[in-house]
């Protein structure tokens, strides 16, 4: 419902002012010989952030002056929403990045490390933003994930090898918080003299899935939460063939 409806108003509903920021960053680079390391800190504040205020809902008597104003899906409705300025964040966090190359008689090994830590908190908020909103804002997103991968080509042939994790996250809508977990990505490839190149490989070769949603049956039957960070569909298995001319 729109924050200037009067039904949006008496819960707190105004008209949107535009969001503040203010952003600061410090990064670091650091080489040495075939090992490059990069650091980078980020905080970021933001004043009167628009965002969905917390649901409401309709009193019968609200519910039938929608329907005499022409909003006549509003028989159907039981709960409603609105945008709102009604709370401050703070988001801070850093990215860590090394990168190493290794040749040798086998071949060029490139080697790379990705690691984010990343934390927002609510500083301030009004009625419109409950607990579980905050929770949301607060915690809907891993504070940690990290990747590790290696690269191998030797000759015509290359190889990849990728290891994700990501730190648990709270599901709004399954009102659960669920565990970190992994998944391993590979793939090989060869590439002929004829500009012809072909791949095979697999996401999440091992199969791995996040924790199961305790609420499946007793809701809309999402075995995995929505919002898993690494997917839920488990291996995926590919094969990929391309020609440079």
């Amino acid at each position: 419902v729109p924050p200037t409806n009067p039904i949006s108003q008496t819960r707190g509903g105004t008209d949107l002012e535009e969001e503040e920021s203010t952003n600061w960053t410090l990064g670091a680079v650091w080489q040495w010989e075939a090992l490059s390391v990069t650091f980078d800190y980020y905080n970021i504040e933001v004043d009167d952030r628009i965002s969905l205020s917390q649901d409401f809902t309709l009193t019968d008597a609200e519910r039938q002056g929608l329907i005499d104003a022409g909003v006549t899906a509003a028989a159907n409705i039981r709960d409603f929403r609105f945008f709102v300025n009604d709370f401050d964040t703070e988001t801070k966090g850093w990215d860590l990045v090394a990168t190493y190359s290794l040749d040798s008689s086998f071949g060029v090994t490139d080697f790379n490390l990705a690691y984010n830590h990343n934390e927002t908190e609510v500083t301030e908020a009004g009625d419109t933003i409950d607990a579980n909103r905050i929770q949301e804002l607060e915690e809907g997103l891993p504070e940690e994930r990290a990747n590790f991968s290696i690269n191998h080509t030797t000759g015509s042939w290359r190889f990849m090898t990728r290891y994700n994790w990501t730190d648990e996250w709270f599901d709004s809508e399954d009102g659960e918080t669920y565990d970190s977990y992994w998944t391993l990505d590979v793939e090989g490839g060869y590439s002929f003299d004829n500009g012809l190149s072909v791949m095979v490989g697999s996401n999440n070769i091992t199969d791995e899935t996040p924790d199961d949603n305790p609420g499946a049956a007793a809701g809309v039957g999402n075995a995995y939460s929505q919002f898993a960070p690494l997917g839920f569909n488990g291996a995926f298995y590919y094969a990929r063939v391309v020609y440079d001319f």
